[in-house]
């Protein structure tokens, strides 16, 4: 590990130069390609990124410019919601950050992981974004939810889908398809019963077909419930 990171306070510039040196042109072209974003990147590998956001405060991540490039806007969101901060404090970083998502790489990559003494607190707070007219805001809520995929939570879970404005829009599907898809692994007969009922009337087609064909990609769905998805298929 560089010394560099060893810094109290990093800079911009200082996380910037870190980022360059520890990049490579062909993982640059190649996530450029993947992550269909209009932000550039400089060729990080995730693992790095994390590296060095353990050596990022989060008074300095909140100070880095937005959309300059796909590498420091990972590494802000990473920052945020890792940093150990209590819920009144994390919950309005995580909004104003969440409100800067612009690809589902960033968003998919900066969960969050909770205590369980504030977990209920972060539920309705992820929750409450699935209504958010901002297609990755609402992204965002439901990717942190599949850490919620249990009898406590599934059925205020497959509730909430009903509320979801941004249905149409690719990332927003595909975060509910997954959503719905690992659904059947962690609560299998409560996610059988929205597919076969109130999932056809929630979900719009697409999604729905989405979610039947995440479960047939899966390794950890049976043979058995893989055969009866395509019963199902809209």
């Amino acid at each position: 590990m560089r010394s560099e990171f060893f810094l109290r306070v990093m800079t911009y510039q200082q996380a910037l130069e870190l980022l360059r040196q520890n990049s490579d042109s062909k993982l640059a072209g190649f996530n450029n390609k993947i992550i269909n974003s209009s932000v550039p990147a400089i060729g990080c590998t995730l693992p790095f990124v994390r590296r060095l956001a353990k050596n990022c405060s989060v008074q300095d991540a909140e100070s880095f410019p937005t959309h300059e490039y796909y590498e420091t806007d990972l590494l802000k969101g990473i920052v945020i919601s890792s940093c150990k901060l209590p819920f009144c404090d994390k919950a309005p970083k995580l909004s104003a950050f969440a409100q800067t998502i612009e690809n589902w790489a960033v968003c998919d990559s900066s969960t969050v992981k909770v205590s369980s003494a504030e977990r209920e607190r972060y539920f309705r707070f992820f929750c409450d974004m699935f209504s958010c007219s901002t297609p990755f805001v609402c992204r965002y809520g439901m990717i942190n939810l599949i850490a919620y995929l249990d009898d406590d939570h599934i059925g205020q879970i497959f509730d909430k889908l009903s509320v979801v404005t941004q249905w149409g829009h690719y990332y927003v599907d595909m975060g509910a398809a997954w959503l719905v898809a690992t659904a059947i692994v962690k609560c299998r007969d409560k996610t059988i019963a929205f597919m076969e009922n109130d999932g056809r009337k929630v979900l719009d087609k697409f999604t729905y077909n989405k979610a039947l064909q995440k479960m047939r990609d899966s390794f950890r769905v049976s043979d058995e419930d893989k055969e009866w998805t395509r019963s199902l298929k809209i």
